[in-house]
């Protein structure tokens, strides 16, 4: 189980509280949203800009603020911003699980990947706990390129027509699926089983969805509401 940017409904989203209280209700990780700041980091953030995480105190798009101007900025709920590096020292330190979703609306878009990839080659020991997604194919494919070691899913929706059953996901180099819960109906996770596929379904908030996936045998659920699902799945 892992905690959709750790336990989002009661802290500040893509922040350490946030994966510390995911933990702290059972969790076994969390899933979180990468991006880069002005500087060229790679930050732990889901949005383009700051308007939602700060309450709309701050409309600033993160690309342009340096370093020095994005650790200034307080969150809602009194959080910071971290760094992909932080979390992967904290993961390493607490042997905990990380989902690493790299954004596709990025203006450098190659410089993520390959930030990501630099990263993760220089934490050996987070390295191995780690899941990278993404919705786009091509980011898929450079991230199995260049991090062969590392398995990497592919995100899909139920918006998309064609590619929500991830077709050729393999092909891609990808080692799994991470499919949006109304797409993971029994008989397409049996498919997907079936080709060997890791399974990570998102967003999964009620229980009786939990329990159906982990009878279904995925290999991880995501949900906003890491200790209800936690729960459920010890109560089976």
């Amino acid at each position: 189980m892992l905690g959709h940017r750790g336990a989002r409904r009661e802290a500040p989203e893509n922040t350490l509280p946030a994966f510390e209280l995911a933990m702290a209700q059972g969790a076994a990780g969390v899933e979180l949203d990468v991006r880069l700041d002005g500087s060229g980091r790679v930050i732990v953030l889901h949005d383009r800009t700051l308007l939602r995480v700060t309450a709309g105190r701050d409309d600033r798009n993160v690309e342009a603020l340096s370093a020095d101007q994005l650790d200034q900025v307080t969150l809602d709920g009194g959080a910071r911003v971290p760094t992909l590096q932080q979390v992967l020292g904290w993961a390493a330190q607490g042997n905990h699980l990380l989902n690493v979703e790299l954004k596709r609306d990025v203006a450098e878009r190659r410089a993520l990947v390959w930030r990501v990839a630099k990263l993760l080659r220089a934490h050996p020991a987070a390295r191995e706990r780690v899941l990278l997604s993404s919705f786009d194919p091509l980011f898929v494919r450079a991230l199995a390129w260049l991090l062969p070691e590392v398995p990497v899913s592919w995100l899909v929706h139920e918006k998309q027509r064609v590619l929500g059953a991830a077709p050729g996901f393999r092909r891609l180099g990808a080692a799994g699926v991470n499919p949006e819960l109304a797409l993971a109906s029994d008989a397409r996770l049996r498919r997907w089983r079936a080709r060997g596929a890791l399974i990570a379904v998102w967003t999964v908030n009620q229980p009786d969805d939990a329990l159906r996936l982990a009878r279904a045998g995925v290999d991880a659920v995501i949900s906003d509401v890491p200790g209800t699902v936690v729960a459920a799945l010890a109560s089976r």
